[in-house]
């Protein structure tokens, strides 16, 4: 049995295991990975496959070991590697759809709660520097969202959906005639939703036209950033209160909402035909919606920009291209290209996030430079074309242009159940 056919037949049992029986440093795990890497050319097909299992059971500590795939890569290296990298992207991004579990018990500070909170999530919070008061928590693995409401409704707290904040919850003063979050809330994944009102419309000349509308707010952990959100309603199914299904009113439609910049939830509202006067209550509402959820951000560098000229690397289901550097009167040019293999709508509806992926230059002595404007010059399905504008007074020589975006935009469906709800 060969090297690499006995790490593959160990890691089976205990990657983890295996590493720390050897005792690796993250030098010897380069080390490693760049052998397996050269491994998936090797003549023999048992060789190369053994490689690639091998890279897969490592998980996706190993992503950032991986060479990036250029015009040069031979093309069974480029295959497997970007299975390699497909597999493990795709695990990474699906882990994003668990809720985090909280564990914290005692009395002590807001500021101390959640900071720990912060600590054991990675879901950043704000807005509670300046406030006091103490919060006795009992927390065992308890899911972030059920933690958070039980904790705000101690100290008399909510949150600021519009905030402005990237990637957090902005907390503000709660009204003292407001219901608490914890009976309020219910909870699936890593999502929060919540009745926020019904509308009735009863026209007296054409009752043909009544009709009510239910709003749904749904937050979500800071730490997932979604892209969109979007709810088929054919899959939004209405009970009330004695058991008669109540239609949902142009069913064949969508409701699409885009998470913006600086929002930590989005507002869906379902359209229902006027209940019967016997009903006092909505029994139950339920649903599927799908968000689109960005993966794990991959950094991209291209070297000697002023002479290069369509230069193409590839992660996972990503592909992009630095097109070409130009001056542009008393700017420089920066013109590149985003596609993925699967855009899974992101490009297509709601393409505004491409907007906000870091891009930038670093000079020879590794200085970031930002760009000073944008602009989009194509748009497809799958592929978006960016001209980025920079300032060099001393020119282009010796820059890099850097670009980050996630490699995977996954569509992950959320289930929901909303009960007992009151009727105007």
């Amino acid at each position: 049995m060969n090297r690499v056919t006995l790490i593959a037949f160990i890691l089976v049992l205990s990657p983890t295991a295996w590493l720390m029986a050897q005792g690796q440093s993250a030098p010897t795990l380069k080390a490693e990975v760049d052998r397996l890497v050269l491994q998936l050319d090797d003549n023999q097909k048992s060789q190369r496959e053994a490689a690639e299992k091998v890279l897969v059971e490592l998980g996706p500590d190993v992503l950032n070991l991986l060479p990036p795939i250029t015009a040069r890569t031979p093309a069974e290296v480029k295959e497997r590697l970007g299975r390699v990298r497909k597999t493990l992207e795709t695990a990474t991004a699906e882990s994003i759809a668990k809720p985090t579990l909280i564990t914290l018990e005692g009395e002590m500070s807001l500021a101390e709660v959640l900071q720990a909170m912060e600590e054991q999530s990675g879901n950043r919070v704000t807005g509670y520097e300046r406030r006091g008061g103490q919060v006795k928590v009992a927390f065992d693995k308890t899911p972030y969202w059920q933690a958070l409401d039980e904790v705000l409704d101690q100290v008399g707290l909510n949150i600021n959906e519009f905030g402005g904040e990237t990637n957090a919850l902005v907390l503000t003063a709660r009204p003292d005639t407001e219901l608490s979050r914890a009976t309020t809330g219910v909870y699936s994944g890593v999502f929060r939703l919540e009745v926020l009102r019904i509308e009735a419309r009863r026209d007296l000349r054409n009752p043909a036209v009544n009709s009510m509308r239910l709003s749904i707010g749904i937050a979500w952990e800071p730490r997932v950033a979604p892209i969109a959100l979007r709810q088929q309603m054919s899959e939004v199914t209405v009970q009330d209160d004695r058991g008669e299904a109540m239609d949902v009113t142009g069913n064949q439609g969508a409701i699409n909402a885009s998470a913006e910049l600086g929002m930590s939830a989005v507002e869906f509202g379902i359209p229902l035909p006027l209940a019967s006067r016997e009903a006092k209550r909505i029994g139950s509402i339920k649903g599927r919606f799908t968000a689109l959820v960005p993966g794990r951000v991959e950094s991209f560098e291209f070297a000697g920009i002023a002479d290069a000229r369509d230069v193409e690397q590839e992660r996972a289901g990503v592909v992009v291209t630095f097109e070409r550097l130009r001056k542009n009167v008393d700017l420089y040019e920066v013109r590149m290209a985003l596609r993925f293999d699967d855009a899974a709508n992101a490009l297509e509806s709601h393409r505004g996030w491409v907007y906000r992926n870091e891009a930038f230059l670093t000079d020879a002595n590794g200085k970031r430079l930002e760009n000073v404007g944008l602009q989009a010059t194509r748009q497809g399905t799958n592929e978006v074309g960016v001209a980025y504008l920079f300032d060099l007074p001393n020119g282009p020589e010796g820059c890099k242009f850097v670009y980050k975006t996630p490699a995977l935009v996954l569509q992950l469906p959320v289930e929901y159940e909303l009960k007992d709800i009151e009727l105007p």
